[in-house]
């Protein structure tokens, strides 16, 4: 019964440490440059504007996220010439292409939805401090 309960003890342990070393693993994995994570906001509007016409949105709805993809994509490319980027406009376009194949599809899977939810509260965070969004 001894070892039981010291298991039970040592998989309580784990199970609070397990957490922390995840959030740190996913805090690692998101430094990435400002311009970058821009382009990733451009990439998730216009992903979001694709689901937004599948799903019959009011066209006004549409263009808020087509002149949101378009002002995030727009701030990308002040930030990479801020970062030293020798051709700012195809940094930015590289990254479009790869985040774009990431995020293809994304917002369509039901187990993705917190973290889809999470990346919009981020993309609007990130444009109100950057004065990219005015909302």
């Amino acid at each position: 019964m001894r070892g039981v309960a010291f298991l039970a003890r040592k998989a309580g342990a784990a199970l609070v440490v397990l957490p922390a070393l995840i959030a740190g693993a996913v805090m690692a994995q998101n430094r990435q440059p400002i311009s970058t994570s821009l382009a990733e906001c451009a990439v998730i509007h216009e992903e979001l504007v694709s689901v937004a016409r599948r799903r019959g949105k009011p066209e006004g709805e549409v263009e808020k996220l087509v002149d949101d993809a378009v002002l995030f994509r727009t701030a990308a490319w002040s930030e990479a010439r801020r970062e030293g980027r020798h051709d700012p406009k195809a940094h930015v376009a590289a990254q479009g292409t790869r985040l774009g194949e990431k995020w293809q599809g994304q917002f369509g899977n039901i187990f993705r939805l917190r973290k889809n939810k999470d990346w919009i509260d981020y993309c609007h965070a990130l444009g109100k401090s950057r004065g990219v969004l005015n909302r």
